[in-house]
């Protein structure tokens, strides 16, 4: 018998994110943070590229929760997995060591390398618990997080957040954008925006801009309008704005922005693993604002 075909997960992801994409649908801008994507049964919080990878799942098959558990998991506590129900595939990644014997010398040396994996999992719509005595809408009313309105006042943490990194910033005008040149962030006043949520989710997405100058995160910014590199880096802008919003409980709704969705569909549909390396490059950037951070809350 021939070998079963691996399945392609890059392009597995990618079609259906274009797929949303056709329909005008931007995954990453989900209200992430009601309740996090998370495992059900262990309460962890899906981190990274993950939060997405579950959005696009469920605003494909209308799934009502942000739970998911893998199948062993169901298993264990006697729950079955509904037929027909199909997994959403989670990526994890992390640093691996492979030790080795020096022949010379005789000394165990360590090389280190980074290494990523997928997992599948299912979310809780697609099981059935009838015969189990754990019950899934006991586990969801313990895990559901209740969110309330910022009553259009400022946020005084996402303030302190923003201007720990002290980011030069004009404000004025109808246009938010990252100038290079001048390395200078402009956005209209704050009460031109529809509500704070709005006025930040538009900030932050400047802010990961921000990161990519040479001193900070070092991407290349200087790309002409409309081109791959512009809409690729928006791109980059975009999903890091989503993260940092799913972290601090906001909304990512921006305003003052151009659709790229034409531009985004180019991307994806020349490169699999577009979107792959933009989420990447989102992260390091919000890895590099948070680490301020975490060093202010250590000290």
């Amino acid at each position: 018998m021939s070998k079963p075909q691996a399945i392609d997960k890059f392009q597995l992801i990618t079609d259906k994110l274009i797929g949303l994409i056709e329909r005008g649908v931007k995954p990453w801008t989900k209200s992430w943070h009601a309740t996090p994507y998370q495992n059900l049964i262990t309460g962890h919080q899906y981190t990274g590229i993950n939060p997405i990878l579950c959005s696009i799942d469920s605003t494909i098959n209308q799934w009502e929760h942000p739970f998911f558990v893998s199948f062993i998991q169901a298993k264990q506590v006697g729950w079955t997995i509904k037929n027909g129900s199909k997994s959403t595939w989670l990526r994890w990644g992390g640093t691996n060591v492979k030790e080795t014997e020096n022949p010379e010398t005789g000394e165990v040396e360590r090389q280190y390398y980074k290494a990523f994996k997928f997992h599948n999992v299912f979310n809780v719509d697609c099981i059935d618990d009838s015969n189990s005595d754990v019950k899934i809408d006991s586990l969801i009313r313990q895990r559901k997080v209740t969110i309330s309105g910022n009553n259009e006042l400022r946020l005084p943490e996402i303030e302190q957040f923003i201007q720990q990194h002290l980011p030069k910033t004009q404000f004025g005008g109808n246009v938010a954008m990252y100038h290079i040149a001048t390395d200078t962030i402009r956005l209209p006043e704050y009460e031109t925006f529809s509500n704070a949520a709005a006025y930040y989710a538009t900030y932050l997405h400047e802010l990961v801009h921000w990161t990519g100058h040479q001193k900070r995160c070092n991407r290349p910014l200087k790309n002409k309008f409309g081109s791959w590199s512009y809409a690729f880096e928006e791109l980059i802008a975009e999903i890091g704005a989503a993260m940092l919003c799913n972290q601090m409980g906001i909304d990512t709704k921006l305003e003052h922005h151009a659709s790229y969705l034409d531009f985004w569909l180019k991307i994806l549909k020349d490169d699999k693993k577009a979107f792959f390396d933009a989420a990447r490059l989102a992260i390091g950037a919000t890895q590099y604002l948070t680490a301020v951070q975490q060093l202010e809350k250590a000290s």
